[in-house]
C-alpha cells in the first residue's frame, strides 16, 4: 500500500485536472471544437507531467534514480505522447469505449517504455506474473470507467469523477507493472542517455508537429467551409426572400427576354392564367391570353400590349387591360419596364400585373352610389349646407335655396347666405351668422346642435325652421359643420295651438288649472294677498238645456271678473264654470259688480248670475297648490251671492268626507253592508202581504253611517249600482225564505235611484237577473221616488212599463213630498202608492191632515192603485188610515226592520180591530 498511494494520488490530481480542462464530462463541446487549443496543450502538459511524475516515484521507491538529463528526456516525452492524446481524442471523444480505451493504454504504455529506456539495466522476469495481472487489472478498470461514463443520466460532475477515479488506477497499476520488470538498487550510469529514448522523443516531437500542423490545416478548412456554408446561406436566404417577396405580391409577374420569350414568373401569374405563361411574343399573343381593353370591347393589338411596348423600349405606367380567363373577366394595371445591360443593351422586360377587378367594380359601383346619394340630397325635404370650420360653403343642395331665396345660388359663405335675411330665435332674438350653436361646435363643446329660428326673407315671406347643426371630422380633427334645415312652420303653429290649447281655456282664453298654478308660482310674493275661487252657478244648469247660452253666459261672467276685479294679479278659469283671481290685499265680501244682471242678446232678457266665493289667505311661504285646494274646498259649502273666508272647519269638514268617501270605497269593494226588511201588513187580517228591503252599513272606522248619507254619496261616486244589486240578490232570497214560511208568494220592494233607472245598463243587468234567477219578477217589487222619476220621466215610464210587462211590482215611494205628484201619477205604471209618513205623523189632531190624506186615498181608488201608508207608530194611527180606506200599512207599530225577522211570527198582526 505505501508504494501505491503517492503515484496514485498524483495521477488522481493531475487527470483530474487535466479531464477538467478537456472538458471529459462535455464530449460534444469539445467536438464541437468548443476548447481552444492552448487550453489543450496546458492538459497535455499537466497529463503528461503526471505520467512521468508517478514513474519516477514509483521507481525511486525502488532506489533507482536516472540522471538528470535522463529524467528530463523522459519528461519530454510524457508530455508529448499526452499531447499527442489529445489531439488525437479531441476527434474521437464519442468513439466506442474499447477504441478510446486502447489509445490511453498504448499511450500510457509508451510512456512508461520510454521511461524504462533511461535505465540501462537487465530486466528483471521473476515478476513476469505480477506485471501481468497488474497490466490486466488496469487496462478492466479502464475499460469498466469508460463504459460506465456512456450511461444515460449520469451528471457531468459523476462523469468526471469516474473517469479521473478509473483512469489513475489504470495508469497506477501499468506503473506498478512497468517498475516491477527493473531490479531494486540498481545503479544507474549518470551519462548514459539512452537511444531509443531520444529516437522515441525525435519521433513524439515530429508526430506533435505533424500533429499540430495538420490540425492547424484542418481548422483552416473549417474555417474556409464555414464561411463558404455562410454566404451560401446568405445567398440562399436572399433568394428565398426575393422569391417570398414577388410572391407575396399582389402583382402578378413575367419576365421575358429581349426576343420575346417568356423567361419567368411567379405563382400569382400562374393563378391568373391557370396555366404557366409560355411562349414567344407574337401577333396573336393577345388572342392567346385574352387581352381585351378595359370594358371587353375588342383584342388589344399587338402595339398595346405592354409587355411590346416595353421590348420597344417604353416604360409603361398604369395600364388598365381587362383579361379573359378560365375563371372570368378580370381587369388588372400592368407596369412594364424595359431592362437593359450596363452597355445600354435590351435585355428584357419585366410585366408587373395588379388585379383590380373589385377595385374598378368598387368605384363604378362608388359612383353610381354617389349618383344615386345626390339624387336623394336633391330629393330630401330638408335643406343640407356643409360649411369648413370658416363658414365657408362646401356644398348644398337645391332645397336651400327654396327655403332662403334665390340668393342662395350666389352665396359663398353663410354671411352672405344670412346677410338679406331677418333670422330671431323663438325668443325674438337675432341670430348671427356666428351663432352661439356655430361657435359651440368649432370649440368642441358640443358635437351636435339643434334649434327653432323664425327666418324672415326680403321677399316678405315668413317661415319657421328647424336648424340641426352636427360638427364633422376627419383624421380627428373639426372639418366642417352640416347644418339641416327643415320648414316646420305647420308644426309650430301646431305647437302653438297645442299650447293654447293645454294652457288656456278653449272659450275664455284664461289660463285654465295647471297654467293659473305654474303662473301664480312665479308671481312675486306679496304681504295680504289673496286667492278668491268664485263659480258662476248658472252656467251649469244652462249649459244641460242650452249650450250656446252656457257659453254666452261663461264669456259674460269672464267680462264682469275682469271688470269687477281690474286690479287682480292673475285670473284663471279652474274648470267649466270655476274662476280664480289673485288680489294684492284682503277682500271681505263680493264686490257688487260681479252679482250685477248680465246681457246676453238683446233679444233676451238679463240674466242675475248665481254667484258663490271663497277667499283664502295666500301666505308667501305657502305654495298655491294648497291654498287652491283649501279654498275650493271651502267653495263647496259657501252661500250664494256672499264671500265665504276659508276656515280650518271647513277643511276639517272635507277631510270627514274624503274619510268617508275612502270608507265607503272598501265597503263596495267588499260589499260590506246589511239588507233588513220591514214587513207591510195587511190592515184588515193581519197578515203579512209585502216586506220592503232596506240598505244598512256600519264601518269599524267612521260607525254607523245613515242610508240618507251614504246612497247620495254612492250616487256621486258612480257606484250605487253596486248596492243596488247587492240588495236586489239578498232580497230575492230572502222573498223565497219567506215564501216557503208563510206558504204564500212574498215580494219585497227595493228602492231605485234616479242613476240606477237612468243608467245604460239597467234594464240589461235585470234581464240577466232574470235569467239567473226565473222567479224574480215573482218575489221582487221595485220602489221608485217620485222626485226621481222626473229625472227623465220619459225614460223612466218606458222602463217602468217593461219591468211591469216583465211581472215586477211598482211603487211609487214618498209619494206627496214633491211638486208635482199629480202629475207623476197619470204617467207611471205603477201598482202601489206609498204614502210618505209625513201624512201619518200626527194624523190624529190634524183635521186639516185627515182631509189631504184622505184625498189621497180617493185618487189611489179612482186610480185604481193600492195605498201603502208609511210611518204607522201607534194603533191611531192605523185605525184612522183603516177608517179612510187605506189596506196596506208599515211602521214600527208592526216591527222595526230586521235582517233576519221571524216571518211566521209576524204574520197575523194581532191588533187588528
Amino acid at each position: 500500500m505505501p508504494l501505491f498511494l503517492p503515484p496514485f494520488t498524483l495521477c488522481l490530481l493531475t487527470i483530474l485536472v487535466a479531464g477538467a480542462l478537456v472538458r471529459v464530462q462535455a464530449r460534444a463541446q469539445m467536438l464541437a471544437r468548443g476548447v481552444r487549443r492552448r487550453t489543450q496543450l496546458l492538459a497535455g502538459v499537466i497529463l503528461g507531467s503526471g505520467l512521468w511524475g508517478a514513474q519516477i516515484v514509483t521507481l525511486r521507491a525502488q532506489d533507482l534514480t536516472a540522471p538528470p538529463a535522463t529524467a528530463a528526456l523522459h519528461w519530454l516525452v510524457s508530455v508529448g505522447i499526452s499531447v499527442g492524446f489529445l489531439l488525437w481524442y479531441r476527434h474521437h471523444a464519442l468513439d466506442r469505449p474499447v477504441r478510446v480505451t486502447g489509445a490511453l493504454i498504448l499511450s500510457v504504455t509508451a510512456t512508461q517504455v520510454a521511461g524504462l529506456s533511461g535505465y540501462p539495466v537487465p530486466l528483471s522476469t521473476a515478476h513476469a506474473p505480477q506485471v501481468l495481472t497488474l497490466f490486466a487489472l488496469g487496462v478492466l478498470i479502464s475499460l469498466a470507467a469508460a463504459s460506465l461514463i456512456r450511461r444515460p443520466g449520469l451528471s457531468g460532475a459523476a462523469q468526471l469523477a469516474t473517469v479521473t477515479l478509473g483512469q489513475s488506477l489504470m495508469v497506477t497499476l501499468i506503473t506498478l507493472a512497468a517498475a516491477s520488470l527493473l531490479p531494486a538498487g540498481v545503479p544507474v550510469p549518470a551519462d548514459t542517455l539512452p537511444t531509443l529514448a531520444l529516437g522515441t522523443a525525435a519521433a513524439l516531437l515530429l508526430t506533435v508537429v505533424a500533429g499540430l500542423f495538420g490540425d492547424l490545416q484542418d481548422r483552416r478548412a473549417q474555417r474556409l467551409t464555414a464561411l463558404v456554408a455562410e454566404r451560401t446561406a446568405e445567398l440562399q436566404a436572399e433568394r428565398d426572400f426575393h422569391v417570398a417577396l414577388l410572391n407575396s405580391l399582389n402583382d402578378r409577374i413575367v419576365i421575358a427576354d429581349a426576343h420575346g420569350r417568356l423567361a419567368q414568373h411567379d405563382e400569382a401569374a400562374t393563378r391568373l392564367y391557370h396555366l404557366p405563361p409560355t411562349g414567344t411574343l407574337a401577333p396573336d399573343w393577345a388572342a392567346t391570353y385574352g387581352l381585351h381593353t378595359p370594358q371587353f370591347t375588342r383584342l388589344l393589338r399587338q402595339d398595346e400590349v405592354p409587355l411590346y411596348r416595353a421590348l420597344t423600349g417604353e416604360v409603361v405606367r398604369d395600364a388598365l387591360i381587362g383579361i379573359d380567363t378560365p375563371a372570368g373577366r378580370r381587369i388588372v394595371t400592368c407596369n412594364a419596364t424595359p431592362v437593359t445591360g450596363t452597355d445600354g443593351t435590351l435585355s428584357g422586360a419585366v410585366v408587373a400585373m395588379n388585379d383590380v377587378t373589385e377595385r374598378e367594380r368598387a368605384q363604378r359601383e362608388l359612383a353610381r352610389t354617389a349618383t344615386q346619394h345626390a339624387e336623394i340630397i336633391e330629393s330630401l325635404d330638408e335643406a343640407l349646407l356643409l360649411l369648413d370650420p370658416d363658414g365657408r360653403i362646401l356644398s348644398r343642395n337645391g332645397r336651400v335655396g327654396e327655403l332662403l331665396g334665390p340668393h342662395c345660388a350666389a352665396a359663398t359663405n353663410l354671411a352672405d347666405l344670412l346677410a338679406p335675411l331677418t333670422v330671431r330665435d323663438t325668443q325674438g332674438r337675432p341670430v348671427g351668422g356666428r351663432s352661439p350653436n356655430f361657435r359651440a361646435l368649432l370649440g368642441g363643446a358640443a358635437r351636435f346642435t339643434q334649434s327653432i329660428m323664425h327666418v324672415e326673407r326680403p321677399d316678405g315671406r315668413h317661415m319657421w325652421l328647424h336648424s340641426r347643426a352636427q360638427a364633422t371630422h376627419q383624421n380627428g380633427e373639426l372639418s366642417g359643420v352640416l347644418y339641416l334645415f327643415r320648414d316646420v312652420t305647420d308644426q309650430h303653429e301646431l305647437h302653438e295651438q297645442l299650447l293654447r290649447a293645454t294652457r288656456f281655456a278653449p272659450l275664455t282664453a284664461l289660463p285654465n288649472r295647471a297654467h293659473f298654478e305654474d303662473l301664480a308660482a312665479a308671481l312675486p310674493a306679496t304681504p295680504g294677498r289673496t286667492l278668491i275661487v268664485t263659480q258662476c252657478l248658472n252656467v251649469s244648469d244652462l249649459r244641460a238645456v242650452h249650450g250656446a247660452l252656457a257659453d254666452d253666459l261663461t264669456l259674460a261672467f269672464t267680462r264682469a271678473l275682469r271688470g269687477t276685479y281690474s286690479d287682480a294679479l292673475l285670473l284663471g278659469q279652474l274648470d267649466d264654470h270655476t274662476f280664480a283671481l289673485i288680489l294684492p290685499a284682503a277682500e271681505p265680501r263680493l264686490r257688487a259688480g260681479l252679482l250685477a244682471p248680465l246681457t246676453l242678446d238683446q233679444s233676451q232678457p238679463p240674466v242675475f248670475p248665481r254667484v258663490r266665493a271663497c277667499a283664502r289667505a295666500w301666505p308667501s311661504d305657502e305654495a298655491v297648490q294648497p291654498a287652491l285646494h283649501a279654498a275650493e274646498t271651502t267653495l263647496a259649502v259657501a252661500p250664494e251671492g256672499a264671500l265665504l273666508t276659508a276656515e280650518d272647519r271647513h277643511l276639517e269638514d272635507r277631510r270627514r268626507r274624503v274619510q268617508l268617501e275612502n270608507a265607503l270605497r272598501r265597503a263596495l269593494n267588499s260589499g260590506d253592508f246589511q239588507v233588513q226588511y220591514q214587513p207591510i201588513i195587511d190592515l184588515t187580517s193581519g197578515e203579512i202581504v209585502k216586506a220592503e228591503a232596506l240598505v244598512r252599513w256600519e264601518d269599524p272606522e267612521v260607525g254607523r253611517v245613515p242610508p240618507d248619507v251614504f246612497v247620495p254619496l254612492a250616487e256621486q261616486l258612480g257606484q250605487i249600482h253596486v248596492i243596488t244589486d247587492l240588495v236586489m240578490r239578498e232580497a230575492l232570497r230572502e222573498a223565497r225564505r219567506a215564501s216557503v214560511t208563510l206558504r204564500r208568494p212574498l215580494r219585497i220592494a227595493v228602492n231605485l235611484s234616479p242613476n240606477d233607472l237612468n243608467a245604460p245598463d239597467f234594464m240589461d243587468r235585470l234581464h240577466r237577473l232574470m235569467c239567473e234567477h226565473p222567479d224574480a219578477a215573482q218575489h221582487l217589487t221595485f220602489e221608485v221616488t217620485e222626485s226621481g222619476a222626473l229625472v227623465n220621466l220619459e225614460q223612466t215610464t218606458r222602463h217602468l212599463t217593461t219591468l211591469r210587462e216583465w211581472g215586477f211590482g211598482l211603487a211609487l215611494d214618498d209619494f206627496g213630498t214633491g211638486h208635482s205628484a199629480l202629475s207623476v201619477l197619470q204617467h207611471l205604471p205603477i201598482h202601489h202608492l206609498k204614502l210618505d209618513r209625513t201624512f201619518v205623523w200626527g194624523i190624529e189632531g190634524n183635521a186639516r191632515q185627515q182631509v189631504l190624506t184622505g184625498a189621497v186615498m180617493e185618487l189611489a181608488a179612482r186610480l185604481n192603485v193600492d195605498v201603502i201608508a208609511e210611518g204607522i207608530e201607534t194603533a191611531t194611527h192605523e185605525a184612522i188610515l183603516r177608517g179612510m180606506g187605506c189596506g196596506l200599512g208599515q211602521g214600527y207599530l208592526y216591527s222595526r226592520p230586521h235582517a233576519d225577522p221571524d216571518w211566521a211570527a209576524l204574520d197575523g198582526w194581532p191588533n187588528v180591530s
